[in-house]
């Protein structure tokens, strides 16, 4: 029962942020009734600024809240298949590997000639600098030290977006565009984003919550978790597919946003356990609210200017990175 009302409460947490997103802190005198109008209505019959909430500002908290919820799954998936409290698609260089591959493909630098190119270069990107993070910290033995694999991502990551950098330095023409992308910026997304950011969280979803199960046996000990018949290869495969799924549609879509995978796991196992059935659709939960909240906050803060809301994921995840490493020493 403690459980169902934490779930509830995130719920009511999502919808309370998701509401206030479509009329808080707008350059437009948007009121409450225009956003309820907005909501049920595509067309100008609703006035026009319930048009403006209809065509831009739904689509944007929907990305938002979908953006999180990616995030906040990956970040469970990863955390459970280590066993490390510390893991996340920022910390392990996956977030920072997915900006790379687009920042290739958007700079024209790497040219794929067919749909999907741009998913597929972030997914790309993020496998590789996966791949190399768990080589670098020896994350395919059973003793090795999970600081050691925390070190390998933070190099892979800044190694990453160093790359990410001097690729824009290269392609100048196209530099302005990237760089307000690799800020983390929701301000531009729109229906095309939305698009490309719910089937790829559906898919996720569901294919996290096909995990849970055997991620609680893994929580036992690899060791026991074989002797209860779970593949680890085999789930190591399937996370790290599902995962690269979710981080790279939400770079995709708005651009890196980190700690949110770090963040929101951890709360939800401070209220919920260790239980996976649970933990992983709370993550999706709180990590929608974190993104909804740091995107009326980076509105917020320097109004009518718009501040990234990466940046600001940014100042509340670093402190509760150096807490949650020194409480896990």
């Amino acid at each position: 029962m403690k459980r169902g009302w934490a779930m509830a409460l995130g719920a009511v947490a999502v919808g309370g942020l998701f509401w206030m997103s479509l009329y808080a802190w707008s350059p437009f005198k948007i009121s409450q009734a225009d956003a309820f109008n907005g909501l049920f209505s595509q067309g100008r019959e609703g006035g026009n600024m319930a048009y403006i909430v209809a065509q831009l500002r739904v689509p944007r908290a929907l990305c938002a809240a979908l953006v999180g919820a990616c995030l906040g799954l990956a970040g469970a998936l990863m955390q459970g298949i280590t066993r490390n409290r510390l893991a996340s698609p920022s910390l392990f260089g996956v977030t920072a590997g997915a900006a790379l591959g687009l920042a290739l493909f958007s700079t024209g630098l790497v040219a794929l000639p067919f749909a999907g190119g741009a998913l597929l270069m972030t997914c790309l990107g993020g496998a590789l600098a996966w791949v190399i993070v768990f080589s670098l910290g020896g994350a395919w033995s059973p003793a090795a030290a999970q600081g050691r694999l925390v070190l390998a991502g933070v190099t892979v990551a800044a190694l990453c977006a160093a790359l990410t950098r001097l690729t824009v330095i290269l392609v100048e023409a196209q530099a302005q565009s990237v760089l307000n992308w690799l800020a983390g910026s929701l301000a531009n997304v729109g229906a095309a984003q939305l698009q490309l950011l719910w089937p790829c969280t559906l898919v996720g979803a569901v294919w996290a919550m096909f995990c849970a199960p055997r991620l609680n046996l893994v929580n036992l000990g690899e060791d026991a978790a074989r002797s209860l018949g779970v593949g680890i290869a085999s789930l190591r495969l399937q996370v790290f597919f599902a995962s690269l799924l979710l981080v790279g549609a939400s770079v995709c879509a708005v651009g890196p946003i980190g700690f949110v995978g770090l963040i929101a796991p951890n709360i939800a196992r401070q209220y919920l356990g260790n239980d996976y059935r649970w933990l992983i659709p709370a993550s999706a939960l709180l990590g929608a609210a974190i993104v909804l909240a740091a995107d009326l906050l980076s509105r917020a803060v320097a109004f009518p200017v718009e501040t990234p809301a990466g940046v600001v994921t940014a100042l509340i995840g670093a402190p509760f990175f150096l807490y949650l490493a020194r409480r896990t020493r």
